[in-house]
């Protein structure tokens, strides 16, 4: 919350930090908690598993099919 002179004036929110961080550090790679901790890994691995895992059973078929 920011204040000024005793009066609410505004709100610095998690999104605010994040585009500040952006801009005066555009090669900054976020650390695990600013993308999300570990659901935000496990979701990572979730998804890229999952996506991986539906590519080789499309190509495991075709290739059964042909024979």
């Amino acid at each position: 919350m920011v204040e000024d002179h005793g009066v609410l004036s505004g709100l610095v929110t998690v999104k605010d930090v994040l585009k500040f961080i952006a801009m005066e550090k555009p090669d900054h790679r976020p650390s695990w908690d600013e993308r999300g901790g570990l659901d935000g890994l496990l979701e990572e691995v979730w998804t890229w598993a999952s996506y991986n895992l539906s590519k080789l059973l499309y190509w495991s078929r075709r290739v059964l099919r042909m024979r």
